[in-house]
């Protein structure tokens, strides 16, 4: 967290932290993250906002959850199961439009409303990449091997880590290369 990648600056911000040590089931499955020094370097890349910053993403936060909110409902009527954001992955989004960042993320959920976001890249400047797209910045950067990428997908997997549905198309797409 913190690095610089391919013009991008890695960071996390508090809420995710915070919603990660307080879920049971999150750290029963990652005990390692919470741990030092994987947690040290989380915290040492955590965005740190102005009170002004802070301002506009709690205001940010109130005008999106409505839009949200609705979209979550639009998405269940067409038979896309998706769940509600929770109060940290709107603060995310909040954050991310408020300084016009792209979000890395597997959640369907929150891949689906950026998209919608990204309609109205004037009011909404926001993006969102996967974690393949985040690996593929890696290694074109020359801070990941080919080998190291292989190995961490296939420890995702092995791990039964919940990959976006268009894994393997994201793979093909970044890499070039089908999995496996």
């Amino acid at each position: 967290m913190g690095v610089l990648v391919q013009g991008h600056q890695m960071f996390t911000i508090s809420s995710l932290i915070e919603e990660f040590s307080a879920n049971p089931r999150l750290l029963a499955a990652y005990p390692w993250v919470a741990k030092a020094p994987k947690v040290d370097d989380l915290r040492l890349g955590m965005l740190q906002l102005s009170a002004a910053e802070n301002r506009k993403v709690d205001a940010k936060k109130k005008e999106l959850r409505p839009y949200v909110d609705m979209a979550v409902n639009n998405y269940r009527k067409r038979n896309i199961a998706i769940s509600r954001l929770s109060n940290a992955d709107l603060t995310l989004l909040a954050t991310a439009v408020v300084l016009g960042a792209v979000i890395a993320t597997d959640e369907r959920a929150l891949q689906l409303i950026v998209q919608d976001l990204m309609g109205d890249p004037d009011e909404y400047p926001v993006g969102v990449v996967c974690s393949l797209d985040v690996l593929a910045m890696f290694e074109r950067a020359n801070m990941l091997t080919k080998e190291q990428r292989t190995t961490t997908v296939d420890t995702w997997l092995r791990l039964g880590e919940r990959l976006p549905m268009t894994w393997r198309a994201d793979y093909l797409r970044n890499f070039n290369e089908e999995y496996g």
